[in-house]
């Protein structure tokens, strides 16, 4: 499986900027890299008092991908399979050389379960 990216150089700002208006509830943002796809985004809340975690976006065409931590979600992006783990449980799966965590979420949203309708 081909490697994922992490947004960087002139990049690194619009993708922030993206997955900022992602946690605004904003869709459908094309690839500030490529344009060859909407990016894709997952939440996961780490601090359930505070409300707050982190988001990840990803484009699947040129696989760059950013994330914004400590951060609070103010729309809804869907349900979060992975609610219920614990913190050590969420880095193991961060962690799994099985199937990197990129790679995991966006088969999760190929499949209906993250992300709302399927997006290409």
């Amino acid at each position: 499986m081909a490697r994922w990216i992490e947004a960087g150089g002139p990049y690194q700002f619009p993708f922030m900027g993206a997955a900022s208006r992602t946690l605004r509830g904003e869709r459908d943002i094309d690839c500030p890299k490529c344009g060859a796809a909407r990016l894709r985004a997952y939440f996961h809340v780490f601090n359930p008092t505070k409300r707050t975690g982190t988001i990840w976006v990803w484009c699947r065409a040129c696989r760059t991908t950013s994330h914004l931590p400590r951060v609070t979600l103010a729309a809804d992006l869907g349900p979060d399979p992975f609610a219920q783990l614990t913190l050590e449980q969420f880095a193991a799966l961060e962690s799994d050389p099985a199937e990197p965590l990129l790679d995991r979420l966006d088969r999760l949203v190929d499949d209906g379960t993250i992300g709302g309708k399927h997006r290409a």
